[in-house]
């Protein structure tokens, strides 16, 4: 199952016609980190708990029985992450890489803080956009 984040205009993610490409928009392969992983990182970017955070990702659109499925990241989620700075990108790897989810992935801190880094990036673009959105393509 391949998974990756992008941005969009949110009412033409939610309601795609015919000629909609999310691959198209801007995105960040999510390249194995997972949404267990990532609500892992939510829960730490919000002061969430666990459970709530796994809700950050809401379902918006889902295609069929295998086909495409679509995520929503929460708004407050997306403007607490693009808040952030260089410096707590280290600081919320470090914490990030402590969690279960992520240790059993063995992803390299560069590789975390990366990903971090362009999700940060792709939600700074979104608060400057109105109409804009953080999504979640998974192809199921």
């Amino acid at each position: 199952m391949s998974e990756f984040i992008f941005i969009g205009d949110g009412q033409l993610v939610r309601e795609p016609d015919d000629d909609f490409v999310a691959e198209d928009l801007p995105s960040l392969p999510c390249a194995g980190i997972h949404q267990g992983a990532r609500a892992q990182m939510y829960s730490l970017v919000t002061g969430a708990f666990l459970e709530d955070a796994l809700q950050m990702e809401e379902l918006i659109l889902l295609e069929g029985d295998d086909g495409p499925v679509v995520y929503e990241l929460d708004t407050t989620l997306v403007a607490q992450l693009a808040d952030k700075q260089e410096d707590d990108i280290e600081i919320l790897v470090s914490q990030w890489q402590e969690t279960q989810e992520v240790e059993l992935l063995n992803a390299q801190e560069t590789d975390l803080a990366d990903f971090l880094f362009s999700l940060i990036h792709l939600c700074q673009v979104v608060l400057n956009e109105e109409g804009m959105g953080v999504f979640v393509l998974s192809d199921g």
